[in-house]
């Protein structure tokens, strides 16, 4: 089955100032016109628009210092003792005479947790020269919900621009202006340990700690470091915490919310972020994995969901939108040990306002659609 690297993803860039800068001349009024976020950090995907902040008689400049910094902060972030695989996961070819009970025994596990790892339904129905998946568990490690052991990095740096801070009423502050990052992540220790997920996050914090110094760095080079929100000479930061929602032998999911400032805006802008790992290959699970293929799964997940925030005191009757029966309106899931957890964007579901809307669907309201000895089966066994 195909797997998507791509990061499942919804944003948010709240509090942003529209203000129309004005002056008289001659008794005319002059508006300044607007630009957007994206224009301001090419990247973006805020929506809102906002004027073009300058500081005034500033000269495009390059700021190779600053960027000689950024680098070494992103190179930072990855521990020394972090090794990424350039091989797949662990494979055994079936010969002629082999059974999965064999199989199972000489690597040290179980017929259903070779079954698990290769979506098997008769154990009895292998082929010689078929591929499977060695499933990492140990017996005794799939008896209940136990799950790897979780500690957490931290990338921290500040970085001086060079260039010097000025405030919302254009005057500088009397400091040079930073660009400060801070994105807490977790990592897979231990007899458990799964370089593929461990690369996968380091590289989420690299690429997430590279995307925003380059944007912010290019903006400063730009316009200057102009804030319309300063606080100690600074209105360039970037901040991740990831929470582990589940953590299980077979499952890591994990949400991570992400916020940010910048100089164009009044305020700070928040996305939000969501992976689940398959530990036996590395991989992230997509939506369309937790269920039953022959099932209208889409249809009865929408229906759920709509139930669900009707029953949410913040919801009024505008739209559902957000939860209609489409695949792309629920990628933003986490697993977890009360249920799935889905989350929309804001706006999307009436109601919503400015706050990421999360609901939790119990795994029983489900009971039929999720996928025969999959990835929810499995869960909810070891819960009950």
């Amino acid at each position: 089955m195909c797997k998507s690297l791509k990061m499942k993803r919804v944003s948010l860039t709240f509090l942003v100032a529209l203000l129309l800068g004005t002056s008289c001349s001659g008794g005319e009024k002059n508006t300044v016109p607007t630009t957007t976020l994206g224009d301001l950090f090419e990247n973006s995907s805020a929506p809102e628009t906002v004027p073009p902040l300058r500081v005034e008689g500033w000269e495009i400049q390059e700021l190779y210092p600053a960027r000689n910094l950024a680098e070494e902060c992103i190179a930072s972030a990855r521990p020394p003792d972090i090794v990424l695989p350039d091989e797949g996961p662990e494979t055994v070819v079936v010969q002629s005479g082999d059974t999965l009970s064999g199989i199972a025994a000489e690597h040290d596990t179980t017929v259903d947790a070779f079954m698990r790892a290769n979506g098997l339904s008769n154990p009895n129905s292998l082929r010689v020269g078929q591929v499977l998946l060695i499933p990492r568990e140990r017996d005794e490690e799939i008896e209940g919900i136990v799950g790897p052991d979780i500690t957490m990095e931290e990338l921290a740096c500040s970085i001086d621009t060079g260039a010097e801070a000025h405030g919302p009423n254009g005057l500088p502050v009397g400091r040079n202006g930073k660009i400060e990052i801070k994105i807490v992540w977790p990592r897979i220790e231990g007899p458990q340990e799964s370089p593929r997920v461990n690369g996968r996050l380091l590289g989420l914090t690299q690429g997430a700690a590279a995307e925003f110094l380059d944007d912010a760095i290019t903006a400063v080079e730009n316009n200057g470091y102009a804030c319309r929100e300063v606080i100690d000479g600074r209105c360039l930061w970037l901040d991740h915490e990831y929470e582990v929602m589940l953590s299980t032998d077979e499952v890591l999911s994990l949400r991570n919310i992400e916020r940010r400032l910048v100089s164009g805006a009044a305020g700070d802008a928040a996305e939000t972020f969501t992976e689940t790992f398959d530990l036996e290959t590395g991989q992230p699970i997509l939506i369309y994995e937790l269920f039953d293929p022959d099932t209208d799964w889409v249809d009865a997940l929408s229906a759920e969901a709509i139930t669900r925030l009707e029953s949410e005191p913040w919801v009024d009757e505008r739209r559902h939108i957000g939860a209609g029966p489409e695949e792309e309106n629920f990628a933003l899931y986490n697993l977890t040990r009360g249920g799935l957890v889905l989350s929309f964007a804001p706006f999307s579901v009436g109601g919503s306002g400015s706050n990421t809307a999360s609901i939790t669907i119990p795994y029983r309201s489900l009971e039929g659609y999720w996928q025969p000895n999959g990835f929810v089966e499995f869960l909810v066994a070891s819960i009950e």
